[in-house]
């Protein structure tokens, strides 16, 4: 056995004696045998969406795109695993965001496996995809090549020289977003699509040009909280084909009731930790 394979077996074991059940040991340990990847499946589906909306404003090109991920992505319940979700194509890979900026991608992929932190495997097949299909889409459109357009010229030498440093804000993915969470836990998202349903009856009677901006954010609300609830019901429906090919009565009924917990959030109201 290697050194560090007999740390994560020792810690785990530790672990699983004192803080934690045999489930989550293992799933923690298959996380940490696991090494991390580039996974390009949202970068071709997030590129895929833009070029079919590439007419709408952008809040509603972003709230297709989104969609289209949510619709399209592959998703997969891991053996014991009862709260489900991923952002990749497989366990521990990373998604990439195109739309926010791509230099940075082509310059430094062959190093990603040789980082001194943070290493992703990235396979031919990948590194592929992205050089020539999904990267030249976006030459020009990322929102760091439009922030870096509005710079004063002393204030993008100043950050090209390390003086100041905005390229992290401007290029971060949608995880540093912060959205009122506590606001859907306790009413869902069926009240957030009714109040947007109610505010666009309104607008619907108007022409005012600030009515018309309202009228695609509140379009891209829809779009955006009827593709997450979607989400959750492709969930609903993976748990129910695992609980259905399994023999293992625990793993069934906890599957079936992760299939009632995603046929009910996020759309309504969570009423238990595992719902929230």
């Amino acid at each position: 056995m290697k050194s560090w394979e007999k740390v994560i077996t020792e810690d785990t074991n530790t672990l699983t004696a004192s803080k934690m059940s045999k489930t989550v040991a293992g799933l923690r340990t298959n996380l940490l045998y696991t090494m991390p990847s580039v996974c390009v499946e949202r970068a071709r589906l997030v590129t895929e969406a833009y070029k079919m909306h590439e007419s709408d404003p952008i809040v509603l090109r972003r709230a297709h795109a989104l969609a289209h991920v949510l619709r399209n992505m592959t998703i997969y319940i891991q053996a014991g695993e009862i709260i489900v979700g991923n952002q990749a194509s497989t366990p521990r890979a990373a998604p990439i965001f195109p739309e926010y900026s791509i230099d940075w991608i082509s310059s430094e992929i062959d190093e990603f496996s040789q980082r001194p932190a943070d290493q992703f495997v990235v396979s031919p097949e990948v590194k592929r995809e992205l050089l020539e299909d999904v990267l030249p889409y976006w030459q020009g459109r990322t929102l760091y090549e439009r922030a870096r357009s509005s710079m004063p010229p002393e204030v993008w030498t100043a950050q090209e020289i390390g003086v100041i440093s905005g390229r992290g804000n401007i290029t971060s993915g949608d995880g540093h977003i912060i959205v009122d969470i506590p606001r859907v836990l306790a009413e869902g998202l069926e009240s957030v699509i009714s109040r947007a349903e109610r505010k666009l009856e309104i607008l619907h009677k108007t022409t005012h040009m600030n009515d018309m901006r309202s009228k695609a954010f509140l379009e891209g609300v829809l779009i955006t909280c009827r593709a997450a609830i979607h989400f959750a019901q492709r969930y609903a429906e993976k748990a129910e084909q695992l609980a259905a090919a399994t023999d293992d009565k625990q793993w069934r009924a906890e599957l079936l009731q992760t299939a009632e917990v995603c046929r009910r959030v996020p759309q309504k109201p969570a009423r238990s930790f595992q719902e929230a």
